[in-house]
């Protein structure tokens, strides 16, 4: 899964979502007109394509903000609302419904490295049942309230093993199960399911999967940490995944970007972030 340049992006959501008429970009909505399908620059550094009442967005169209994120969808007295998609600047994007500029009802966010997430979304957060998907296959399966992670979330993987883990508003207890295809299973806490999957000698030919699954759990993991500002946990699980994870990992460039971010952002949300007001 990867995303396409932003032009074609942005075309194909034109041909194939909305109708919104290229041949009036060059025209000049009026601030007294109650219905025009043009073109406005605001003075806030956005442009906007489509159609308007009162130099207001109301109806269809495609909003290029001056921060570079783009909107394509409906939009409702100036706010985006009902159904669009926007792609950020930083390459995530999130399409689905939206009320009052937030995302809010089902929709689907996909990261720029590939991964994505579908499900509910209230006042532009996780909320309700959802399932995170990475490139690989991988799933996690859970409920979020308030965009946390809250009660029993399920971890599956491409090879057919499960983790069981719970969590409490955002907080991943210690215990999980770790349940082999073949119905085998493991108890304790991730470090504990490693351990034990190294050293038991009747696991050894399934060590490697068992090792590569737990790196995905470990990433998933910081990253629900790291949206809710608990970036010293999710330091540790990006640790942990780097160190005991397979080192040839698909996932490696992944855990070297989230260090950077939280390095780099310090106090600031960059995991599976809720979605910026407009």
């Amino acid at each position: 899964m990867s995303f396409l340049p932003k032009q074609i992006w942005t075309l194909l959501l034109l041909v194939s979502c909305f109708s919104v008429n290229l041949s009036a970009q060059n025209s000049t909505c009026s601030d007294k007109a109650a219905f025009c399908d043009g073109h406005k620059n605001f003075s806030n550094g956005n442009a906007f394509d489509g159609e308007m009442a009162y130099g207001i967005p109301n109806g269809k169209g495609l909003m290029k903000f001056k921060s570079g994120d783009e909107y394509l969808g409906e939009f409702k007295e100036g706010k985006m609302h009902g159904k669009g998609a926007i792609l950020l600047s930083n390459g995530d994007s999130y399409h689905g419904q939206w009320v009052n500029d937030e995302a809010e009802g089902k929709g689907t966010y996909k990261k720029r490295d590939g991964n994505s997430f579908i499900g509910m979304f209230k006042k532009g957060m996780r909320q309700g049942e959802g399932i995170v998907t990475w490139k690989n296959g991988d799933t996690l399966r859970g409920e979020w309230e308030n965009d946390k992670l809250h009660g029993t979330a399920i971890f599956e993987f491409a090879n057919g093993d499960q983790l069981e883990t719970k969590w409490h508003q955002g907080s991943m207890k210690v215990k999980s199960t770790y349940s082999k295809i073949d119905g085998q299973t493991i108890h304790g806490s991730m470090n504990t399911i490693f351990m034990v999957a190294t050293m038991e000698e009747d696991l050894a030919e399934s060590k490697d999967d068992i090792v590569n699954n737990l790196q995905t759990a470990w990433i998933s993991s910081a990253m629900e940490f790291q949206a809710n500002r608990n970036y010293d946990l999710a330091v540790d699980f990006l640790m942990a995944a780097q160190k005991y994870g397979p080192a040839d990992s698909d996932h490696g460039t992944v855990i070297v970007q989230q260090l950077k971010a939280i390095d780099n952002t310090k106090k600031r949300n960059s995991g599976w972030a809720q979605l910026p007001k407009k």
